[in-house]
């Protein structure tokens, strides 16, 4: 399907296809939060593994920023064989002039602007403060519906933590911002996976304090917190988001002033796709590119 002039695509893969979304830019294919496959750049945006930094570790086409390869490494145990770049910074990829750009949504994580396109790949966002303007916008909608809408309740994190509970926290990402956090204050300990992940973008754990653990092991411990805005937990939450919500997310297109907004990661509710639309923004989604 061409969007903005630009050719976008799904793979086929059995009888679906790839994960998330292909563009190719002047003959050169790259694959967006993907898994690798027989040609072409898999463009990895952050270490979480529904983006598929992972499946990308013996992948010598795979681009991530150094500290997303740390993390992938530390997570896998296994050496990451691809291309790297400081976030910030800029790299070419088989001629194509490539401008990264911080997202704040975990350690490492970049989004990607293709400046002759105008072209902007955000992967997951946090805080989009220093995204540039652009003529198309791939990007997330994590918390694409108007009822999602909260604020981090960081001075319940620490209120509880104080008390030593046992906070359950996604290993990569989630874990390292919670242990920040709770480094300044009160301190932490982590589980083995959660440890070796945090040292590897340079936080130790302490001695004493509550406890990370991985959301899934929260029984073994008897039971905890878990530190999330989604709503699909039995244990008692604290609203803690490495995402924008609803608001941000608007916020987040009018500052980039797209033309067109291609939602590659997350579903956009109706209401998003109609207020967009309303002001004049082309919206795509991943069931409208075919392969």
């Amino acid at each position: 399907m061409e969007i903005g002039g630009i050719e976008m695509y799904r793979r086929k893969y059995g009888r679906g296809f790839r994960p998330h979304i292909s563009i190719l830019l002047d003959g050169t294919e790259f694959h967006v939060d993907s898994s690798p496959g027989k040609r072409g750049w898999n463009l990895i945006t952050h270490a979480h593994s529904d983006h598929y930094g992972q499946r990308n570790m013996d992948n010598p086409r795979a681009v991530a920023s150094a500290e997303t390869a740390r993390i992938l490494e530390a997570a896998t145990e296994k050496e990451y064989e691809g291309i790297t770049f400081d976030v910030g910074g800029k790299i070419r990829v088989q001629g194509q002039k490539i401008e990264t750009y911080p997202t704040f949504h975990i350690h490492g994580s970049a989004a990607f602007f293709f400046r002759n396109f105008e072209l902007l790949i955000t992967g997951d966002v946090k805080d989009y403060c220093e995204l540039p303007e652009c003529r198309i916008l791939v990007t997330e909608a994590t918390y694409g519906h108007p009822s999602h809408v909260f604020e981090d309740e960081v001075g319940k994190l620490l209120d509880v933590a104080s008390h030593n509970v046992v906070l359950g926290a996604y290993p990569i990402g989630k874990a390292q911002r919670v242990a920040e956090i709770l480094k300044k204050e009160i301190g932490f300990r982590a589980e083995e996976r959660v440890e070796r992940i945090c040292r590897a973008v340079g936080i130790c754990p302490d001695e004493n304090g509550p406890l990370i653990v991985s959301p899934r092991n929260l029984a073994r411990y008897g039971g905890g917190y878990i530190l999330t805005a989604q709503n699909f937990y039995r244990w008692p939450k604290i609203t803690l988001s490495d995402h924008l919500d609803y608001r941000g997310l608007l916020e987040m297109i009018h500052h980039c002033n797209p033309e067109t907004v291609v939602f590659y990661h997350g579903k956009p509710s109706k209401a998003l796709i109609r207020y967009l639309e309303s002001e004049k923004i082309e919206c795509k989604t991943l069931e409208e590119i075919k392969n």
